[in-house]
């Protein structure tokens, strides 16, 4: 099978080398790595295209694509459908693993997918896939694990964790449930376990909510990309995603993200 991927970082690069694994033809596009590529050049043969580009790069590129070809969403930054309508073959891709777990393969990794094709690319002997129907449920636990996880960085200190990490996940199945999701998608590896993953010392949004925590009163800018303030700055393009009026732990770090990028 010919697989594009669009976006070659690290999670990119990390997702086609198990596409490698199993004997598929893999090409990137990326603007920035591979300033010479055309994106017609690598779309044009693909029997799958895998979005690992950042959220904010879809209205350039989405346009581009056959609606013909599946089309697999494997970057954590969507909270919202509506992007994807139209394409006829349309699946999420999500679940705990950083790039590094997927390139060294010392681990079992488990990853979310909503189609079997994500089971034909990237299964290995170290990587295999759960299924569930529910694309825009893995979509959201993918986008609010990031948020949730600034937000440990924030709150969680070595009294708390268990408080912290029980509040998050049963609001991001009231969140699910209000976007007329699968309550329980939050309970596959895209949901808690990507929360956990992505709060360790080793995340970025947990690193950037640590720094908010030690500058209260200060302009905290994010270095890099933190996925997290990409999704928070990203709702108001997104109407149709509903916040229930009860889930005040969303609300408040939105609240102190918004606080230290002004």
């Amino acid at each position: 099978m010919k697989v594009t991927f669009l976006g070659a970082g690290l999670y990119g690069e990390a997702l086609g080398k198990m596409a490698e694994l199993n004997d598929h033809e893999v090409k990137y596009y990326d603007p920035f790595r591979f300033p010479d590529v055309k994106l017609s050049d690598v779309i044009s043969e693909a029997d799958a295209v895998v979005y690992v580009a950042p959220a904010s790069a879809y209205p350039e590129i989405l346009p581009e694509l056959s609606k013909d070809t599946p089309l697999i969403l494997a970057s954590k930054g969507f909270v919202s459908l509506s992007p994807f309508e139209g394409f006829k073959n349309f699946s999420v891709l999500g679940g705990a693993a950083f790039a590094e777990d997927l390139m060294e393969g010392k681990r079992p990794i488990r990853l979310t997918a909503s189609s079997e094709i994500s089971e034909q690319i990237f299964t290995t002997d170290f990587l295999t896939i759960e299924f569930t129907e529910d694309s825009k449920g893995i979509m959201l636990c993918g986008a609010l694990k990031n948020v949730y996880a600034i937000g440990a960085g924030i709150f969680v200190n070595k009294d708390n964790p268990e408080q912290y990490f029980s509040e998050a996940f049963f609001e991001m199945q009231d969140i699910l449930k209000a976007n007329g999701c699968v309550e329980d998608t939050a309970t596959l590896s895209c949901g808690l376990p990507d929360l956990l993953l992505s709060s360790t010392p080793d995340g970025r949004n947990y690193r950037y909510g640590r720094e908010i925590k030690n500058h209260p009163e200060s302009s905290v800018e994010p270095v890099g990309t933190v996925e997290g303030v990409t999704v928070i700055e990203s709702l108001k393009d997104f109407p149709d995603f509903v916040i229930p009026p009860e889930s005040s732990l969303i609300k408040e770090i939105t609240e102190k993200v918004e606080y230290a990028t002004k």
